[in-house]
C-alpha cells in the first residue's frame, strides 16, 4: 500500500452493527488499479483514477450482507461491490449521481461483472433521482440475501431484483475513470453487517 493510503486508513474504522469493527488498514486492499489512487482524508476516503478502473476491497468474504456508504463525485462514479470474487467478477452498484457531466439525470445501476465483462441486470435512470438529492452524493445501500439484491439511494428502494451468479465475496468500492474523464470519489459513513 502506498504511504499515504497506510497513514490515512489507520483512522478509519468501519462498523459492523454500529460497534466498531477493525481498521482497513490490514483488512482490505486494492484488487484493480493501484494503492497511489486511494487515500484517506478528514475521515473520507478519497479515490481518484485516470486510468480505468480500480477497487478497493475486503479481506473477508460476505454472504447475506448489508453495506452503505455515503458515496459522492463530482464528475464520474462513486460505486460499490459486492461479492466480489476478484477484480473480474462480482457485482457493482454504479452510482452517477443527477448533474453529473456523465449524465445530468444520474443513475444507479446493478451490473454483474463475469470475466471482466459488464452487464446491466437492474437499473434506475429517472428524473426522479435528482428528487432523491443527488446532486453530488447520496448514502447507497445494498442489501444481499441470498438471490435477492436491494439497493437504496437515500432510504428510498430504487432498486430489487434477483440473481445466483455470485453468492458470496468481498465488498468494496469502484472508481472508474479515463485521462479525458477522470473519475474524483469520495465515501464516508461506511457500514456493513
Amino acid at each position: 500500500m502506498g504511504a499515504l493510503l497506510v497513514a490515512g486508513i489507520i483512522a478509519l474504522v468501519l462498523y459492523n452493527l454500529g460497534k466498531p469493527m477493525r481498521s482497513i488498514r490490514s483488512e482490505w486492499s486494492v484488487i484493480s488499479g493501484d494503492s497511489g489512487q486511494w487515500s484517506l482524508e478528514n475521515g473520507k476516503i478519497k479515490a481518484h483514477s485516470t486510468t480505468g478502473d480500480s477497487i478497493f476491497a475486503s479481506s473477508g468474504e460476505y454472504g447475506d450482507v448489508t453495506f452503505s456508504a455515503v458515496a459522492g463525485t463530482p464528475n464520474r462514479e462513486a460505486s460499490l461491490a459486492i461479492r466480489m470474487q476478484d477484480a473480474a467478477n462480482g457485482y457493482l452498484i454504479v452510482f452517477v449521481p443527477s448533474n453529473s457531466p456523465r449524465d445530468p439525470a444520474g443513475f444507479i445501476r446493478l451490473v454483474k461483472r463475469t470475466s471482466g465483462d459488464e452487464t446491466t441486470i437492474a437499473a434506475y435512470q429517472k428524473q426522479k433521482l435528482k428528487l432523491l438529492g443527488t446532486r453530488q452524493s447520496a448514502k447507497i445501500k445494498v442489501v444481499a440475501r441470498d438471490s435477492l439484491i436491494e439497493i437504496f439511494v437515500n432510504g428510498v428502494k430504487v432498486i430489487q431484483t434477483n440473481d445466483w451468479a455470485f453468492a458470496t465475496g468481498f465488498i468494496g468500492f469502484r472508481i472508474y475513470g479515463q485521462a479525458d474523464a477522470p473519475c474524483d470519489a469520495t465515501f464516508s459513513k461506511v457500514t456493513f453487517h
